[in-house]
């Protein structure tokens, strides 16, 4: 794999961003001999936009090659600096030469030690300074490695939380030190574990960003779903899905409940609505093909969950109608100790494995021993409203590698715990998008740009009631669809005339 690619490469966001400020600048060079706490510069570099720059490698971009459709465009010139907090928290921070005075941090996703490159270039493009950050380590292969972990208890707390809040410290100093004046405000997005750093962002430091967007974010690491799905594989292989039946059983239930909105359009509105049985597609005889046996329904029946313990517990949420109930990732016996990311994160190996692990026994253990450093589930957000700031929250009904329910959870828990839906959406709001798998993809509309609304929420104080959302079609780069997404609880309704492919065509309601 080739390690060129353009700086925006993987399009996230796509609305203009505000005008640019001018900004007077010290030379990029001279930030290599600026000092800065607990912080090794370690190159500095200008790059200009022409010809096409080659960053080093890294999960992110190998990613955003495979996604792309072509180059997007002819970057900005900027000063890029790169830096080590500490031991290891390695990151980068770019600095563009016209700069619109704001900052903005970016998140990673899964288990990766990588700086994300493409989000920092869409952060670039629109006129903001930005970072990144590794985490406190580094992986090349995968997103889900974790032999990092085994041997090193700081770098779990640095990947859990510490990294970015010295990341978004040690970059505003930059910014600062580079422009002769600090950053007008300061935003943060991510997506999955990015999301998850968001929201730990704005509970443990809340006077780090004014804004933050995260999406589809990974609050409950210690909820350990993974372990379940592989100990109920293994007690009952005959209700093992493949993954051609987890996707029969995602557009069954798009094929019945679709529709239910009024829009036959490929996706389902609110899967909490729909009646889809995975006993539907029970095979009617020993012959029949392409059908589930009874295990796979008890099997199927399970992953759309709510999953419960033996004993009541309340576990990880399930997936949604519309949604395969297989994670992306494939869930083999490899999830024994050892190669269990949670097992490597306690400070001794536990005395149970994939087979004897009981949730009832063991998950309490792993709360008390790993919940306050991994959780990011705290509902009161006080500090976070209080310093003025505003956050925006998402997820993708579709997405089957993180319960939209686990999100929706989450933002029940706020609403109650800061006073209220109408107290709470004040500084607060979420966007449930119909058909969009994890973080992007899927059937339904899944482009849409999350950061100017929080951005222009904060500046302006304009609250936003929807988001427009594009989908693009086979070719990657043509729109062939626009829906508005509405701010929890509403959803959009198709007014009654009009072009169904269009967002002017309907309506955000609540229901």
């Amino acid at each position: 794999m080739t390690n060129k690619t353009l700086l925006a490469t993987l399009l996230v966001f796509t609305a203009a961003a505000a005008p640019f400020k001018a900004a007077l600048a010290v030379d990029c060079g001279k930030l290599q001999s600026t000092s800065f706490p607990d912080t090794r510069i370690t190159l500095v570099e200008e790059v200009a936009p022409d010809p096409i720059w080659i960053y080093p490698p890294s999960l992110f971009t190998t990613m955003a090659e495979r996604l792309a459709n072509g180059p997007v465009g002819a970057q900005k010139p900027f000063c890029r600096v790169v830096g080590i907090i500490e031991k290891e928290i390695n990151f980068e921070v770019w600095l563009p030469r016209d700069w619109n005075g704001k900052f903005q941090g970016v998140g990673n996703g899964g288990l990766t030690g990588a700086i994300n490159y493409p989000a920092m270039g869409e952060a670039l493009a629109h006129g903001y300074a930005t970072a990144s950050t590794d985490t406190g380590h580094r992986t090349q292969q995968g997103f889900f490695e974790d032999e990092w972990l085994e041997g090193h208890p700081e770098r779990l707390v640095n990947f859990a939380y510490r990294a970015h809040h010295l990341m978004a410290v040690t970059s505003k100093q930059i910014v600062k030190a580079y422009y002769r004046k600090p950053a007008e405000r300061a935003y943060y997005s991510g997506c999955s574990s990015g999301g998850w750093e968001g929201l730990s962002e704005a509970q443990r430091y809340p006077d780090d960003y004014d804004g933050i967007v995260a999406g589809a974010p990974a609050i409950n690491f210690v909820q350990v779903r993974g372990i379940l799905v592989a100990q109920m594989s293994l007690k009952n292989p005959q209700g093992t899905l493949t993954h051609d039946l987890a996707q029969r059983l995602a557009a069954a239930a798009v094929a019945k409940c679709d529709a239910q909105d009024g829009v036959k359009d490929g996706v389902i509105d609110d899967p909490r609505k729909c009646d889809f049985d995975p006993a539907e597609l029970q095979c009617k005889s020993d012959s029949s093909k392409d059908c589930l046996s009874e295990a796979q329904v008890r099997t199927a029946r399970a992953l759309y969950g709510p999953m419960k313990s033996p004993g009541g517990m309340q576990l990880y949420p399930g997936a949604a109608y519309g949604a395969s109930p297989l994670a992306e990732l494939p869930v083999s016996e490899k999830t024994e100790p050892g190669h269990a990311a949670i097992t490597l994160m306690l400070p001794k190996k536990p005395a149970w494995d994939v087979h004897t692990f009981n949730p009832d026994r063991d998950i309490p253990v792993l709360q008390k021993e790993l919940g306050a450093t991994l959780n990011a589930t705290n509902p009161d957000l006080h500090r976070f409203e209080a310093h003025g700031g505003k956050l925006l929250m998402y997820h993708g009904w579709a997405d089957p590698l993180l319960s939209p329910y686990n999100t929706l959870d989450y933002y029940s828990a706020v609403v109650k715990t800061m006073g209220g839906q109408q107290a709470a959406e004040k500084f607060v709001r979420l966007f449930m998008v119909p058909g969009m798998e994890h973080c992007r993809g899927g059937p339904g509309p899944d482009t849409f740009d999350a950061v100017a609304s929080v951005d222009n929420w904060v500046e302006h104080g304009v609250p936003p009631d929807r988001l427009i959302a594009a989908h693009k079609g086979a070719d990657g780069k043509t729109v062939d669809r626009t829906r508005p997404l509405c701010r929890y609880p509403q959803v959009a309704r198709y007014k009654g005339s009009g072009s169904t492919a269009e967002a002017a065509s309907f309506s955000c309601q609540t229901l």
